[in-house]
């Protein structure tokens, strides 16, 4: 009997040797992530009570404080609007769009500070690839989502918004927007590690996003030639949010863009930012542990 097989068990199994860019084998560093995915998986859901998200007031008011948003960016674009999608329908309009946002914007706040918070000390003391962190940040936010969609349903039935065959991109979009998030919360935390402040600054960036894309506001109202409608859809959101809307209440306009055009669009985007938010991470990652 030998015992090498139980030394090579031993052996650590990864070992980082970056090209001049700071770049890892990406295969390598790829596999050795994968090794890690039950632990991202259990550490959302540690984050998820952390949270208070497993009591009932924790649950109520993650579903609530999207419809409270809902509420008001109702009654504020009917009056400065004058109407619009109508009553019910807009309100569900918003609310649902809302819930996309909190989605996205959740997985890039969390995701942004994983690394400056170090997971309690976790990635301090160990050599877990560091990308595991924001991947469980997406986790936990694409799960919050879900739940808050089963919240979403009695009002869209209430809404007459109706049954799409749109909806079947559900699962794409999931996907598609989660990857989006994902690859602004690496390079967002990457520039947390060097710039402390943009943790703060972030969230009135985000919210200054919503503000300029088509979730509060109907998408439709910026589909002419003018340089000011052309800029709108320049914002890589614009056609991500556009697709929802799609997907929740069908096209809205005939002459606009269809939900395929618009999920192009918008996975180019995703696969951009995507790749270069995970390279840009991994080829700073040795920096981490020293100005943490």
């Amino acid at each position: 009997m030998t015992d090498t097989p139980a030394r090579n068990e031993l052996e650590p199994k990864f070992t980082r040797q970056a090209t001049r860019l700071g770049i890892p084998p990406l295969g390598q560093y790829l596999s050795e992530a994968w090794r890690y995915r039950t632990f991202a998986v259990y550490w959302s859901k540690a984050d998820i009570k952390a949270r208070n998200f497993e009591t009932f007031l924790g649950r109520a008011w993650h579903v609530l404080n999207p419809l409270l948003f809902g509420l008001i960016y109702f009654v504020f674009v009917g009056i400065i609007g004058g109407g619009g999608l109508g009553s019910t329908e807009r309100l569900a309009f918003i609310v649902g769009n809302l819930y996309v946002w909190g989605y996205l914007s959740g997985t890039i706040s969390t995701g942004s500070g994983s690394i400056q918070g170090g997971a309690g000390g976790i990635t301090a003391q160990s050599a877990i690839p560091r990308v595991i962190l924001p991947f469980a940040s997406t986790l936990t936010s694409t799960e919050l989502f879900l739940r808050s969609l089963l919240a979403y349903v009695p009002l869209h039935l209430v809404s007459s918004r109706g049954l799409h065959i749109e909806m079947l991109w559900f699962p794409y979009l999931l996907v598609v927007t989660g990857f989006f998030g994902f690859g602004l919360a690496m390079l967002f935390a990457v520039a947390n590690v060097y710039v402390r402040d943009i943790s703060r600054l972030l969230p009135h960036g985000l919210r200054l996003w919503l503000y300029l894309s088509p979730a509060i506001w109907v998408y439709t109202t910026v589909l002419s030639d003018s340089t000011l409608d052309t800029l709108a859809r320049m914002n890589p959101l614009f056609s991500g949010m556009a697709a929802w809307t799609i997907a929740f209440g069908g096209n809205l306009d005939p002459n606009g863009p269809g939900i395929v055009s618009l999920l192009v669009t918008f996975t180019i985007w995703a696969l951009a930012i995507g790749i270069a938010g995970f390279l840009i991470f991994v080829s700073r990652e040795d920096d981490f542990a020293i100005r943490n």
